[in-house]
């Protein structure tokens, strides 16, 4: 049957693959862009110009392939009959794409755009032919590229200007320059030194300066050197080039239900707000950087910009600036739109599992205010209470709902760092400042058990580049409560690892987390994404119980009659994302992490340990199901995790069609255990954890509604480390088992 089926999927791809289809006698499809380079240095391509860069430039291209072989889209469209328009005809011509036929004028626009491309980057003698063979109904068009003389910039000079203090400006800044003598020869280069000189000006008082009154004059010699020379143009507004100074500034603030009446000053700055207003005016003015009296800068007005919009505060921000009549003088207008003080929100729902037959209610409330303290403070509550119906093995109940969860939760978000003042020197270059807390406990009861969590967290969130961020919680404290009935005492007397999960636990802990992101909304272009997390744990208990602070039980200090986790934990998360087309992307992701638990503690608490498997890790296998190392469970009741983690993923995305998305991946990687472990094989040995490697392979299809994206991803195992050393290696993978479905929300990486 499974013959017969890949039978009929192999006929219809080979009449879909049938370009001639669609074809009229005169018309070939372009198969392949090539490029061939002569240079005086060989066929190496220039180290300003890269190959990639050409075949950007180049009008036509071939229909778009999957994993970059598979030209999908096009034999779904060759499955369709071009004299039908009915709605299965019309629907694959939608979704799939028409032969790219070669077009004479599309190859010429190409030859001029390449040829340009490389006189834009200093070779102005190049040279640029096209030669195009057809056969079998294709065209395969090379572009052949003679690269000639690279031209180089020589002298730099700016022309003399009967303003001195203009002069005096440029010539003090010429260190800075963006093109340095010995530089290629670029339109670029040029562009990015005029940008330079208009920012130059705009710094220092040119208001209404900008480059395009710049002149670039070039002139080359004989030796491929390039003379440039700057000029600025005269014009009959002489305000272009006068200094302006800042006059007033004038501050708006609107509220809701507010209306504007009151003018106040304060700190050279005319604020304009309601009667009562909510905001203190130094939230604002400490954050402006334009001062009355001195001259406009526009670098000056972006900070200003910048600091007010890291505050996430404001629902409206805007800097204006008006000149006065026959003066050189600018009056700065600022308006903010503050928020609704008080907010709240209400949800409920209702579901019913349907692998155990449980049904269950829920709702949440969540409140805040926007400004608690007049600071711009964001104090936000959550209440969440839900009841259900578990199907427990004992103490079985006629009543509807025999389960009961409530959650409460108070957090406080100050935009600025609570910190002595002398430290505030090392974060001189940094934005978005937070001081976070957070406060929150959870109550459940269940026919098994009854539980108390208690958490609290109080740390500093900042950035000090567009591409990196901090977060340092001091403070994460968290307790757990337990009570076992009969039922689930006897259930995991004999399984230390789910016994584990049922005794009360006392967790000071203290966090790290970096992370670098450089990607850029909008930009085609690979980006890089690290996330490190460093966390300890009961050190200064630890002291104080050395200093005779706190009781003793079993060798282990107590704190509120509980002995506290005492560890140090670090991991690493690292992912490159290779952007092939506009609608492929390659990631590359490996993720390590390790943890020891020490002093107080004999090992790591079980929800500060790793593990793996689950639909953002080794997707061919369950959650908490694999590892750790080589140990097989046989109990079925196996709750795997571990001290230390290594793991690999590697994933192709590619548009399916329209907003349907696909991917094929391969994960591997596991879990192990540190110290000595009555589960035999799941201890880490440097000489044979290569070998206990779970691998696991799939495909996945994901529908991009823009907000979010639902995934469902479907993997078989290719190599399982619970088999005999030299047989674990799944044989007839895809005939042997079932696949495991991930159905999720986002991508997995």
């Amino acid at each position: 049957m499974i013959k017969n089926n890949v039978l009929i999927i192999i006929s219809i791809l080979l009449c879909a693959c049938s370009t001639t289809k669609h074809l009229d006698t005169n018309e070939y499809i372009l198969k392949k862009n090539t490029i061939t380079l002569n240079g005086k240095n060989g066929s190496k391509y220039p180290k300003n110009i890269s190959k990639k860069d050409i075949h950007g430039i180049i009008k036509q291209k071939p229909n778009k392939k999957m994993i970059g072989l598979i030209p999908f889209h096009l034999w779904l469209y060759q499955l369709s009959k071009p004299a039908k328009n009915n709605w299965i005809n019309n629907y694959l011509r939608k979704i799939g794409e028409a032969p790219s036929i070669t077009n004479s004028e599309l190859t010429k626009k190409s030859v001029l755009q390449i040829k340009s491309h490389f006189e834009n980057n200093g070779y102005f003698t190049s040279t640029v032919k096209s030669d195009t063979k057809y056969r079998n109904k294709k065209a395969y068009v090379n572009y052949s590229i003679t690269t000639g003389d690279l031209y180089l910039i020589n002298n730099i000079d700016y022309a003399d200007n009967n303003n001195k203090v203009i002069q005096e400006l440029i010539e003090k800044n010429r260190n800075e320059s963006a093109i340095k003598k010995g530089d290629i020869f670029t339109y670029t280069g040029l562009n990015n030194e005029r940008i330079r000189i208009e920012s130059l000006f705009q710094n220092n008082g040119y208001y209404k300066f900008s480059k395009d009154y710049i002149y670039v004059k070039a002139d080359s010699t004989n030796n491929n050197l390039v003379d440039v020379n700057f000029s600025l143009e005269q014009t009959s507004d002489s305000t272009i080039y006068k200094k302006f100074t800042i006059s007033n500034i004038v501050i708006q603030i609107t509220e809701p239900k507010n209306k504007l009446t009151d003018t106040l000053e304060y700190n050279n700055y005319q604020f304009i707000t309601g009667k009562k207003s909510n905001l203190k005016l130094n939230i604002i003015s400490d954050l402006i950087t334009i001062k009355k009296g001195a001259y406009y800068s526009q670098e000056n007005t972006i900070e200003t910009y910048e600091n007010l919009s890291n505050l996430a505060f404001f629902k409206k921000l805007n800097i204006d600036f008006v000149e006065q009549e026959n003066t050189n003088k600018l009056d700065c207008y600022i308006e903010v739109v503050v928020p609704t003080k008080m907010y709240y929100s209400v949800e409920a729902e209702a579901k019913r599992s349907t692998d155990e037959g449980n049904i269950s209610v829920s709702s949440h409330i969540q409140f805040g205010n926007n400004n608690l303290f007049k600071g711009a403070e964001n104090l936000n509550g959550k209440i969440r209470a839900s009841l259900g119906n578990r199907q427990a093995s004992t103490n079985q109940s006629d009543k509807l709902f025999n389960t009961k969860e409530i959650s409460y939760e108070i957090g406080l978000r100050k935009p600025k760092l609570i910190l002595p003042k002398k430290m505030y020197n090392w974060l001189q270059n940094s934005f978005q400042m937070n001081t976070n807390f957070i406060f929150s406990i959870t109550q459940r009861e269940r026919p098994d058990f009854s539980s108390q969590t208690i958490t609290q967290k109080w740390g500093y969130s900042w950035k000090n580049s567009i591409d990196t961020q901090h977060q340092l919680n001091l403070i994460e404290l968290s307790f757990a409560d337990i009570e076992q009935n009969t039922f689930i005492s006897n259930l995991i007397q004999d399984n230390i690892y789910l016994r584990e999960q049922f005794q009360d636990k006392f967790i000071p802990a203290s966090k790290y987390t970096f992370t670098f992101n450089n990607q850029r909304n909008q930009k085609f272009k690979n980006y890089t994404f690290l996330k490190t997390e460093i966390e300890t744990s009961g050190n200064l208990f630890q002291l104080l119980g050395e200093l005779g602070g706190l009781q003793i039980d079993n060798d282990n200090y107590l704190f509120f009659n509980n002995p506290f986790s005492q560890y140090a934990k670090i991991n690493f998360d690292i992912r490159k994302y290779f952007m092939m087309t506009e609608n492929s992307t390659l990631i590359l992701r490996n993720f390590l992490g390790t943890g020891y638990a020490y002093g107080n503690s004999e090992k790591l608490p079980i929800q500060k340990q790793f593990f793996s498997g689950g639909v953002n890790s080794i997707r061919a296998w369950e959650a908490f199901s694999l590892g750790p190392g080589s140990f097989k469970d046989t109990t079925n009741n196996n709750y795997a995790t571990g001290d230390l983690k290594i793991e690999f993923n590697i994933e192709y995305r590619f548009t399916f069609f329209n907003s349907l998305k696909s991917a094929i991946f391969v994960d591997a990687g596991n879990i192990w255990t540190i110290k000595e472990d009555e589960r035999m094989g799941s201890n880490f040995k440097i000489n044979s954890f290569l070998h206990e490697f779970a691998i696991g392979a799939g495909i996945g299809f994901r529908y991009d509604f823009d907000f979010f994206v639902i995934r469902l991803d479907m993997a078989k195992p290719l190599r399982d480390p619970t088999y005999p050393e030299n047989d674990r290696w799944v044989k007839n993978t895809l005939n042997n088992g079932k696949f495991r479905y991930n159905l999720a929300i986002g991508y997995p990486f």
